[in-house]
């Protein structure tokens, strides 16, 4: 997969790191639940990433974040997975540049 651009605040460059050093738990412990079959804990990592995406300029991760949150909560496991796969690809492949 090809690398993927997002410019942000750079104001946020400060706490940028520690930003995705959360994603990247938060995503190893979405995946930990799905393997589980455990949609509560599913919904909730899924509120989290809702929660705080747009926040920091990545609108993506809010709206997977949502999706997630909601497949936790009907219990629609494979399609968390779907989404929970694509916020993978995007942890892994991101790009940060700072700029206006």
């Amino acid at each position: 997969m090809s690398r993927i651009k997002v410019v942000i605040d750079p104001e946020l460059q400060p706490i940028m790191g520690r930003y995705m050093e959360i994603r990247r738990e938060e995503q190893d412990q979405l995946e930990a639940a799905l393997a589980a079959r455990d949609p509560e804990s599913v919904r909730q990592l899924g509120h989290k990433l809702k929660g705080t995406g747009a926040s920091f300029g990545f609108d993506v991760l809010t709206e997977w974040g949502a999706a997630i949150e909601m497949a936790g909560r009907d219990g629609d496991l494979d399609r968390a997975a779907e989404v929970a796969a694509e916020v993978r690809r995007f942890i892994d492949n991101v790009d940060i540049v700072y700029g206006q």
